[in-house]
């Protein structure tokens, strides 16, 4: 008997259902908290070496306006604060940290991005990380 995780896409509540046969997953899923037929299943983590999962982290996160009721101030201080808990907690416990967060360099590169804090001193912007050589190279012209 599978269970599946959902989002709702109007008022963001996750939820999970528990299903007789994979098959029965097929159909739409109500939110248990608005009875809203509009709901997407989340991509549920593996419980590894019998260790519990710890639900569903960023993938039930707002990831448009409309996931947070357009706005709506109630919804977006609930997320705010869900938010801060889980950083928190992952803080905390590194290894609550969502698999596909740090697959996707999270951490990694918000530290390598503020290891690159020297100044450019020619006019193009650009986001690459790089040592700049403190002379220029042989034949070249130098930056203005």
């Amino acid at each position: 008997m599978p269970i599946y995780e959902y989002r709702c896409l109007e008022c963001g509540e996750v939820f999970s259902h528990l299903f007789l046969h994979s098959t029965d997953a097929a159909g739409q899923t109500q939110c248990s908290a608005c009875g809203s037929d509009q709901t997407r299943r989340l991509i549920s983590s593996f419980a590894i070496g019998g260790k519990a999962d710890p639900g569903p982290g960023r993938a039930a996160w707002p990831t448009s306006w409309g996931d947070t009721n357009g706005g709506d101030p109630e919804t977006l201080r609930y997320w705010r604060k869900r938010i801060e808990r889980e950083a928190r907690l992952e803080e905390k416990y590194p290894e609550l940290r969502d698999r596909s967060a740090q697959a996707d360099g999270g951490e990694e590169a918000t530290h390598a991005i503020s290891e690159h804090s020297h100044s450019h001193s020619h006019s193009e912007h650009h986001h690459h990380h790089h040592g700049h050589p403190t002379e220029p190279a042989s034949g070249s012209p130098e930056h203005a």
